[in-house]
């Protein structure tokens, strides 16, 4: 499919490549050191692309991607501990580096199944975001994950069957952003307490 303008067409790659340098620039913010409302905005719009690339990769697997290993922890800032297997989990699935953090997924052609911070020809036919801005991903210990504005692992829960791990019917995606005091709630935990999440950006 292609969307004609002024006679000259433009595909979906290229209109993937051109989001990415505009997230690429939004993250520069945060390399500058952007106010908290900015950081806001930057995780908001990153958000926004990974909702888009997940619906791709649904629509390319018939199903949403599933963290192996979604309670997974390590230390991401000194003395913060979140959890981190979901957004090994997104990094993988979105920016097509390794797969090992995927439940079920196996690896493509001869690649390590395991991230090494590169994307090589065989993985990248399997990027959802195939110029993913390296603003939006970090290495932390020996884990590549997706990360918000604020440097911290983005949050994701697919639905289960039965739908009662989630808010939404199909997967929960938030951030965290300014809450540095419930950084190991879940989704769930904001319906009994709705103050849990008010400083959140989420998808429900």
């Amino acid at each position: 499919m292609k969307i004609i303008h002024k006679g000259h067409g433009f595909t979906l790659m290229e209109l993937l490549v051109v989001i990415g340098i505009i997230a690429l620039l939004a993250a520069l913010v945060l390399g500058s050191g952007g106010s908290g409302s900015s950081k806001r905005q930057v995780t908001q719009s990153a958000n926004q692309m990974v909702e888009s690339a997940l619906d791709r990769y649904r629509e390319h697997y018939g199903e949403y991607p599933e963290p192996a290993n979604g309670d997974e922890t390590a230390e991401v800032m000194p003395g913060k501990v979140y959890r981190i297997g979901a957004a090994k989990c997104l990094y993988q699935a979105l920016r097509g580096d390794g797969c090992d953090a995927i439940k079920g997924a196996q690896s493509v052609g001869n690649n390590n199944s395991q991230s090494d911070g590169q994307v090589s020809a065989d993985e990248i036919k399997n990027a959802m975001i195939p110029e993913m801005p390296q603003g939006m991903w970090r290495k932390v210990g020996g884990s590549y994950i997706l990360v918000d504005a604020f440097g911290r692992p983005l949050q994701y829960i697919k639905a289960d069957s039965d739908k009662k791990n989630t808010i939404n019917s199909t997967y929960d995606l938030w951030s965290y952003a300014e809450d540095e005091k419930n950084i190991m709630a879940k989704s769930k935990d904001t319906e009994a307490h709705a103050s849990l999440g008010a400083k959140w950006i989420k998808n429900w």
